[in-house]
């Protein structure tokens, strides 16, 4: 607490914010032998039961949800405390509040995530204890064995899936989803996004769990690539066929003619197909977001 008052994250609104306090109603399901997902219907993640502590895969994006986190693991992993916390990336509303969940855990992520971090200085995100570099780093707490990978861009700042070979489970927070509710585009790094995603289909899992909505399997998972693989393609022909991409209700009829046959059945389409497409003509293929989906992504970390 600050000052008797609820953690905020960033923000500078004085007075209460009740929804900071609320804590969801969570839905814990088991999907690998002492791995568990929990959702509270948007956001998703998960923990793994060591032999005598759990790993927590980030926060929850309130203090309220992670108390609401802290004490879903409790009641599924009873007198098993959370040493570990992995953040998948740096974003608050998925990793902002791990001084509400286990304020002494150790906390891994990616190096680049953990800058972001420390020069935020968000009021209860804590930073790294141990920040990892490189594209593949196995880890072993407690029993519990993964690997942690920067496969290359992909959303926020590193942005680590987890890989448990032997259970051929994979996680990545808001990557690919179960859907087309696509949330703010320009925190994707959309040039190098569908190659980097294809690219984790060299590993062996049957089951991927995203950072919001459902879970999804192997088939699902290509889908979602190959979506936006489309929604890639559709916004650049919507420049060749001259139409009046600065006009959302122009661009999102295009997209959805051209798209709606092969993905119109997928949560979402109609209400998020046109906005997602406009923001990728604006923030990307007009050139304004910046170095980050040049053809050489490493310029952002000269």
């Amino acid at each position: 607490m600050a000052r008797g008052r609820e953690r905020r994250g960033i923000f500078t609104i004085e007075g209460p914010l009740p929804f900071l306090m609320r804590e969801p109603k969570l839905q814990v399901e088991s999907v690998s032998n002492r791995v568990w997902t929990v959702s509270d219907g948007t956001y998703r993640t998960l923990f793994v039961e060591g032999h005598g502590s759990v790993v927590a895969f980030d926060t929850f994006g309130t203090p309220g949800g992670a108390r609401a986190y802290r004490k879903a693991i409790a009641r599924t992993v009873p007198g098993k405390p959370i040493q570990t916390i992995v953040y998948s990336h740096d974003h608050v509303d998925h990793a902002g509040f791990a001084a509400d969940l286990a304020p002494h855990a150790e906390i891994l992520a990616d190096e680049m995530a953990a800058r972001v971090i420390a020069l935020r200085q968000a009021d209860g995100q804590l930073k790294p204890t141990r920040p990892l570099r490189g594209k593949r780093n196995p880890v072993e707490i407690d029993g519990v064995t993964f690997e942690l990978l920067n496969p290359g861009p992909t959303h926020g700042t590193g942005n680590l899936a987890s890989y448990f070979p032997d259970r051929k489970l994979l996680f990545m927070s808001d990557t690919i989803l179960a859907n087309a509710r696509y949330g703010l585009l320009p925190d994707y790094h959309v040039a190098n996004f569908v190659r980097v995603m294809h690219g984790l289909l060299e590993l062996e899992f049957d089951t991927f769990i995203p950072g919001r909505y459902e879970v999804l399997n192997r088939t699902q998972f290509e889908r979602g690539c190959d979506y936006i693989e489309a929604l890639q393609e559709a916004t650049q022909q919507a420049f060749v066929q001259g139409i009046p991409v600065w006009i959302l209700d122009a661009i999102t009829a295009y997209v959805k003619d051209r798209l709606g046959p092969r993905f119109g059945n997928l949560d979402g389409f109609d209400q998020h197909v046109g906005l997602s497409a406009f923001r990728i003509v604006h923030h990307y293929l007009m050139g304004g977001w910046g170095l980050e989906d040049t053809a050489s992504p490493g310029l952002n970390l000269a």
